[in-house]
C-alpha cells in the first residue's frame, strides 16, 4: 500500500500548509474585476490617447502574472508543517550552530547533528486587520476628501501598520506620492481624480 506524499492533496496537511495560495487568489480576482471594468468602460472619442484604459490594463495584466508566479511558489514550498509559538515567532532566535564541530562525541548524537526542524510562522493578524481597515476608511473617505488626502492616508496607513514610526516623514512622503499619482493622471492621462474638499486648488 503506497504512501501519499506530502504533494498529495489529499493529505490532511496539505491545504493547512498552502494558505499563502490565499494572496494569488486575490490578486486573480482583482485582475479579473479590473479587466471587466476596463472592457465595459465607456471611453469619449475626444479622448487623446493613450486614454484611460492603459493604466487599469497595465494594472490587470500585472495582477495575473503576479498571482500566477505567486501560487506556483506556495505550490512547490508549501510553510512548514510546525507552527512556531508566539514567543518564537516575536524572539525569532538564530538556529544554533551545530556541535560536532568542537566535542567529538556529539558526532554520535543524532540530536545533536540533527538540523533543526523549521517552524511556520505565525500569521500576524493585528498587520492584517490594519491594512483591511486602512482600505476600507480609503473607501470611504476617498470623495468626501479628495485623492491627494485619501490617497496620502492610504499611504501613509500602510506604512504605520506595516512597522514604520517615522510618522513626520511618512506623512510628507505620502502626500509626495498621492500628489504625484494626481499629476500622473491629469497631465499624462487627461484624467482628474476626485479632488474631494480641495476642489478649486488641483
Amino acid at each position: 500500500m503506497s504512501t501519499p506524499s506530502a504533494s498529495d492533496p489529499r493529505q490532511p496537511d496539505f491545504w493547512r500548509r498552502r494558505t499563502g495560495l490565499i494572496m494569488p487568489l486575490l490578486l486573480l480576482v482583482t485582475g479579473i474585476v479590473l479587466t471587466v471594468g476596463t472592457v465595459t468602460m465607456e471611453v469619449p472619442d475626444n479622448v487623446a490617447s493613450p486614454g484611460p484604459q492603459l493604466f487599469p490594463t497595465l494594472i490587470a495584466v500585472g495582477c495575473f502574472v503576479f498571482a500566477v508566479l505567486l501560487a506556483v511558489d506556495v505550490w512547490r514550498r508549501p510553510e512548514p508543517a510546525r507552527v512556531a509559538t508566539r514567543a518564537a515567532a516575536a524572539e525569532n532566535p538564530a538556529p544554533a550552530a551545530p556541535a560536532a564541530a568542537d566535542d567529538p562525541d556529539a558526532a554520535d548524537d543524532p540530536a545533536a547533528t540533527a538540523a533543526p526542524e523549521p517552524l511556520r510562522v505565525r500569521s500576524n493578524r493585528p498587520a492584517v486587520l490594519g491594512l483591511v481597515g486602512t482600505v476600507v476608511a480609503f473607501i470611504v473617505l476617498l470623495l468626501p476628501l479628495g485623492w491627494i488626502l485619501a490617497g496620502a492616508g492610504l499611504f501613509w496607513g500602510v506604512a504605520r501598520t506595516l512597522g514604520s514610526r517615522r510618522t513626520v516623514f511618512d506623512i510628507f512622503l505620502a502626500i509626495a506620492i498621492s500628489s504625484g499619482i494626481q499629476l500622473a493622471f491629469s497631465a499624462g492621462l487627461g484624467l482628474n481624480l476626485p479632488p474631494g474638499i480641495l476642489e478649486g486648488v488641483f
